[in-house]
């Protein structure tokens, strides 16, 4: 495969995958290809930039010379010491001429890393660099030469009538640039030297993400064009909007013109004037429409932009895999869909509106401006460049600290969440202070961040604003001098001077436009990483049985949460669960049995192993369809803050008596009638209306509703009060008959009654068997039993039964308040 060698967003050097160096050591991650690219500011670029705008000063100078007779007298009855027509020329050509030869030289140079002793290279190097300073030595030359000429002229000849005041300019700009690059060129060939040292060996892996040094994947920021496709749903409202901004900005660019005829007419006749005056107002009427229609539709798009983007955004939120969740933070994520959105929303629609209004404005005043006088014109654009090159560095400084900004924002977010969302243990502890400093902490980070971004946009306006002023200023002094002499009217300058500042102001939003779509940029890093993550555990496309029986199978699997990766929890962990099987999991806490529970429900992927329903692989079926015939109920259940019936009905659609019947099962029904709303009635965020036993029953109705084939169950301990967890308990044993089941048991009589026993430790099976079979083992089960019961539940002579194994075991068992903690 070929790879490229990009040279800082202006060339590519392709080359073989035979002459790129190896990597020390190689990398200890999977590379699937990789190349090298410069930093943009580097030798080659810098002086490029500068015999680009040296090119165009010259041309621009040279255009802006006097009237049209004076311009076109000077091309065709050209004289060397009266025309900078040649001098035009040859900026224009020495510019294509060192442009093509740093390309060149810088190629020649990379290829020269790989093979240094290579002749041909070499001598094609050591051309290029004496190219490249015999070119800018040549214009030197030929510059200084036709000033010394020029002056010499001004000075002993007689009668020879001087040039126009631009036209010396561009002779001496020629001369200045052409001495600045000869002395940049100079420095060729140490800078060649240095590239080995300025190169960026970039790294990508086999699905085309580009990895870091530790081979982390990165996440670049999107271009505008890239920023401006989420508005591609919008397109024909955009469309309407651009037709009518047309319109708008058609009335702004026409009314200056008629101020000045308005100036001129003043002077001539009251009718004129008065006719100027009404056309002067039908344009600012018309313009005035379309700027209503303009906005309208703009701000339309925007709003459905912004609505279509955090449905997409949410959608493939929720579709991610539990690992994505382990390691990004719920307040994170809601700031994703709230702040970073609202942020793109103006960006891509009403930004665009004001980009190319601002745009239009620009262009279409110049081109007025040369038409009334092209002298004043070359004035004013003599500070563009320098208000280019100051947006584009602001532009990046705006981007990066915006990017910044709005990770601390969410870190505070985040903080906000947490604590709103544990308000009753933050009150428990008395944490209200502690909540606070932690929110502040985060906020005056936050704060920290904006303070540089109000340091650079102000400056970055004062400095535009002494720009653009200074240029007005030049340009009213010079206009005016122009109406002293005669040779500009009253009603021209009106005008001029209208369209000037109508420029200064245009270029000054356009900057500060440019600021906010590279905070827009900074602001989508984010987004469009969320909009292209696949998830690594896909819901879809897998294969659905006929039916499902229930028959689980662990073949040795080892897993380790991705979020912890140097921890494995599950080591090789191998068992069976037959249909009509109730499979109990007990041992000690954090051996795993939670974990197995949630790799049934493939949350995660095991590491290695399989795990199989009904002998299938479980990632070979579609897990949307298994998981409805799955259902869970754990300790702590989470009910949202909808209605009863809502949230029992939340995994499929059932009617009012199908709810109602699983309420009943699952030992509801009383408590719920006894509300003033029943079902109707809203439980609160997470359920905080309902008690523990209520919330626990309602998770175990909506459970039954679904009909599942296997259950999994996390037993409710002694956090519920005795008549509480009697009613839960006899919901879940309602809940197990005929069903597969697989228990995280914490009752004695869970474990007495199920046909299965896996007691598992620190990620192994430790036992497994009946709970008879195990007891009259002298091993961890039996140790856990004999650790966790009450105490005073038993007499001494139940407990030597227990230890010596004899038969008052299985009565110690039926002792209804014995838990096995796990």
């Amino acid at each position: 495969m070929p790879h490229t060698i990009s040279s800082g967003n202006s060339q590519s050097i392709e080359r073989q995958e035979g002459d790129l160096p190896e990597v020390p050591d190689g990398p200890a991650y999977d590379v699937s290809y990789q190349y090298y690219s410069l930093p943009t500011w580097r030798f080659t670029n810098i002086l490029r930039l500068i015999v680009i705008l040296d090119g165009l000063l010259c041309v621009i100078l040279w255009l802006c010379g006097g009237d049209t007779k004076y311009f076109e007298d000077n091309i065709v009855h050209f004289q060397f010491t009266q025309s900078v027509f040649d001098i035009a020329i040859l900026a224009i050509a020495k510019t294509v001429i060192l442009i093509i030869i740093s390309a060149a030289m810088e190629e020649t140079s990379f290829k020269l890393l790989d093979t240094p002793f290579d002749s041909e290279l070499e001598k094609r190097a050591v051309q290029l660099h004496v190219a490249i300073k015999v070119v800018p030595l040549a214009c030197l030359a030929f510059g200084i030469v036709k000033g010394a000429l020029i002056l010499n002229a001004l000075l002993s000849v007689s009668g020879y009538k001087a040039m126009h005041a631009t036209y010396d300019a561009a002779c001496i700009a020629f001369i200045c640039f052409s001495l600045l690059e000869l002395l940049i060129a100079l420095f060729s060939g140490h800078a060649m030297r240095k590239l080995q040292l300025l190169r960026v060996l970039h790294q990508f892996n086999s699905t085309g993400q580009e990895l870091d040094e530790n081979g982390h994947a990165i996440h670049k920021n999107p271009g505008l064009l890239k920023l401006l496709s989420l508005a591609k749903g919008e397109i024909p409202l955009l469309l309407g909007g651009l037709l009518a901004m047309l319109g708008s900005s058609g009335s702004q660019i026409v009314a200056p013109l008629l101020f000045g005829k308005v100036v001129d007419a003043a002077n001539k006749s009251i009718d004129e004037l008065n006719e100027t005056v009404l056309i002067l107002l039908g344009v600012y009427v018309g313009g005035a429409l379309a700027s209503m229609v303009r906005a309208y539709l703009f701000v339309l798009a925007g709003q459905r932009m912004v609505a279509r983007l955090r449905k997409k955004l949410f959608g493939k939120i929720v579709t991610q895999d539990i690992a994505f969740f382990d390691v990004n933070r719920t307040g994170e994520l809601c700031n994703r869909l709230a702040s970073d959105t609202q942020v793109l929303q103006n960006a891509v629609t009403v930004n665009i509106s004001m980009l190319t209004r601002y745009m239009l404005q620009i262009l279409g005043s110049l081109v007025f401006m040369f038409i009334l006088n092209p002298s004043l014109t070359g004035v004013l654009l003599a500070v563009v460049p320098v208000v280019s090159l100051t947006a584009v560095k602001y532009g990046r400084f705006v981007q990066r600290k915006r990017k910044e900004f709005q990770d601390k924002l969410a870190d505070a977010g985040t903080q906000a969440e947490e604590a709103l969302s544990s308000i009753r243990t933050v009150r428990m502890f008395s944490g209200e202070k502690k909540a606070n400093d932690l929110y502040g902490k985060d906020i005056e980070k936050s704060y920290q961040v904006g303070k540089q971004l109000a340091l650079a946009q102000g400056t970055f306006e004062g400095v535009i604003g002494i720009l653009a002023y200074g240029a007005i200023t030049l340009v009213l002094w010079y206009g005016g001098k122009l109406v002293y002499e005669g040779n500009l009217s009253a009603g021209v300058l009106t005008s001029f001077l209208l369209y000037t500042l109508q420029v200064a102001i245009a270029f000054g939003l356009l900057s500060s436009l440019y600021g906010d779509f590279m905070q827009a940029v900074g602001a989508s890093v984010r987004i469009f990483s969320l909009l292209e993550r696949s998830p690594t555990i896909s819901s879809e496309n897998g294969k659905i049985l006929p039916n499902l029986n229930g028959y689980v199978e662990f073949k040795n699997v080892r897993f380790t949460y991705p979020s912890r990766p140097d921890v494995e929890v599950l080591k090789g962990i191998s068992f069976t669960v037959k249909p009509g099987e109730m499979v109990a999991l007990v041992g000690p806490s954090g051996g795993g049995k939670s974990t197995i529970v949630s790799l049934i429900e493939r949350f995660y992927d095991p590491d290695s192993g399989t795990i199989s329903l009904d002998g299938y692989d479980i990632k070979s079926l579609d897990a949307l369809w298994f998981r409805q015939k799955i259902a869970m109920v754990s300790q702590e259940p989470t009910l949202f803050a909808f209605s009863i019936q809502d949230n029992i009905a939340y995994g499929c659609c059932a009617t009012d008596e199908e709810i109602t019947e699983a309420a009943c099962q699952a030992n509801a029904h009383e408590f719920i009638s006894q509300f003033k709303d029943g079902y109707k009635t809203l439980v609160g965020e997470r359920g905080v209306r309902l008690s523990g036993g209520q919330k626990q029953r309602i998770a175990i109705a909506r459970a039954l509703i679904i009909n599942p084939v296997l259950l999994l169950l996390d037993e409710a301990t002694s956090a519920l009060d005795a008549e509480s967890e009697h009613l839960v308990q006899e919901a879940i044993d309602h809940a197990m008959k005929h069903r597969t089941v697989v228990v995280i048991a914490h009752r004695l009589s869970t474990v007495r009654n199920a046909s299965k026993v896996i007691v598992i430790d620190k990620g192994t099976i430790a036992e497994m068997g009946t709970h008879d079979e195990l007891i009259q083992q002298n091993g961890v089960y039996k140790r856990l039993i004999l650790r966790q019961l009450t105490v005073g539940s038993v007499d001494e002579t139940s407990r030597k039964n227990l230890n010596s194994g004899g038969s008052g075991a299985t009565e110690v068992f039926q002792e209804p308040k014995g838990n096995i903690q796990t």
